[in-house]
Formats: structure tokens, C-alpha cells, sequence
């Protein structure tokens, strides 16, 4: 396994989890990017104090910590009620996001293998869906979230 694509791809896949805050009624677009950029702040903090992952072992141990913070965020996000001006950015952002998530698992599920070759698939697959999640962020206006 090429430690160094599979730790860069992670990292950059769970760094670009993305999550808000529900409540009653739509957000302002100002109050939206706020919160979202709160919530990947928050939960970029959590993932930092985690060991990158250096082996197949790893990096199952990583997914099964860092996932259940992505799904939860996921979830958290899918609460929030975006302005209606931006309900076809988030729809994007979130359909990256769910793609993001499905290859994380799918890289779990190579390192329970140790299947260097689907390894390597889903690390590519985890950059090009965080790639789209960061741009889809980044077209919302989100700062943080669209930070690799």
C-alpha cells in the first residue's frame, strides 16, 4: 500500500465532511455559510488529533473512528435549512459528500482485503469526490469547507 496517497486521501476526504446546524425555518445565506463553516472547523479539530494511518490496520481503525463523525456531520447538514437560493449547491454538495463517504468505505473495505489495487481505487475515487465536495463548497461561498 502507498502510504503516503492513502494518508493524503483520507485525510483530505474526511477533512472535506461537512455539516450544520438545523432549526426552524431557512437560513440567510450569510447565517448557512456560518454554521457550515463552524461545524468543518469543529470537526477538522477532532480529526487532527488522530494518528494518519501507516498501515491496513490503520487506516480501519481511522475509518471506523473518523466515519461515524462524517455520517453524523452528514446528517447534521441534511438538518440545516439552506436559503432556497442555494438549494441546488447544497444538493450538489451533499450528492459529493455521499460519494465521499461511499469511498471511504469502500477503502475500508480494500484494507480489510489488503487489496492494494482497490486500495489505491478508493483512495482515487475519496480525491475526486472530495475535489467536488470542496468545489461545491467553495461555489456556496464556504471558506473552511472548501478547504482541503
Amino acid at each position: 500500500m502507498r502510504r503516503a496517497g492513502v494518508t493524503v486521501a483520507l485525510a483530505g476526504a474526511l477533512a472535506a465532511m461537512l455539516a450544520g446546524c438545523g432549526g426552524g425555518g431557512r437560513l440567510s445565506h450569510s447565517d448557512f455559510v456560518r454554521r457550515a463553516d463552524a461545524v468543518c472547523s469543529a470537526y477538522q479539530a477532532k480529526i487532527d488529533l488522530l494518528t494518519q494511518p501507516a498501515s491496513y490496520d490503520d487506516v480501519i481503525a481511522y475509518v471506523e473512528k473518523t466515519l461515524p463523525l462524517y455520517v453524523a456531520a452528514l446528517d447534521e447538514l441534511r438538518a440545516l435549512d439552506a436559503p432556497a437560493a442555494d438549494e441546488a449547491g447544497v444538493k450538489t454538495w451533499l450528492a459529493a459528500n455521499r460519494k465521499v463517504e461511499a469511498a471511504v468505505r469502500s477503502l475500508r473495505d480494500a484494507a480489510m482485503r489488503h487489496d492494494p489495487a482497490a486500495t489505491n481505487d478508493a483512495s482515487a475515487a475519496i480525491q475526486a469526490a472530495s475535489l467536488a465536495s470542496r468545489r461545491a463548497a467553495a461555489t456556496l461561498g464556504l471558506k473552511v469547507c472548501s478547504t482541503p
